[in-house]
């Protein structure tokens, strides 16, 4: 379950109600958020990496950039000596994402 405190004291979106990981994920970088391993495991998310495998795997995957980096991690406050998964959505890929999506249900 995504903890909406700690989403919240990192400036990103509170998750949905019942929201499930892997559109809290797709929704966050389509609101231009980047995402990385630390972050995910503070929130709740505890493998973005398989995520984000999930997600290239769809029928017709959401368009995001992944690249491989030091980061900062919230837990300890510093950045760790580990290359971790970082992902995001450049705006050409908003873009993009914004006009496949299908229209909410009325």
């Amino acid at each position: 379950m995504i903890d909406k405190a700690k989403s919240l004291e990192l400036g990103l979106p509170a998750p949905k109600i019942k929201q499930f990981e892997t559109r809290y994920v797709v929704a966050c970088m389509a609101a231009g958020y980047t995402l990385n391993t630390w972050i995910c495991r503070y929130i709740g998310i505890g493998n973005l990496h398989s995520l984000l495998s999930s997600l290239k795997n769809r029928k017709v995957p959401p368009p995001f950039t992944i690249e491989h980096g030091k980061t900062w991690c919230p837990n300890e406050k510093m950045v760790p000596n580990k290359v971790v998964d970082i992902a995001y959505m450049t705006p050409d890929q908003r873009k993009q994402y914004a006009s496949n999506k299908k229209p909410a249900k009325a």
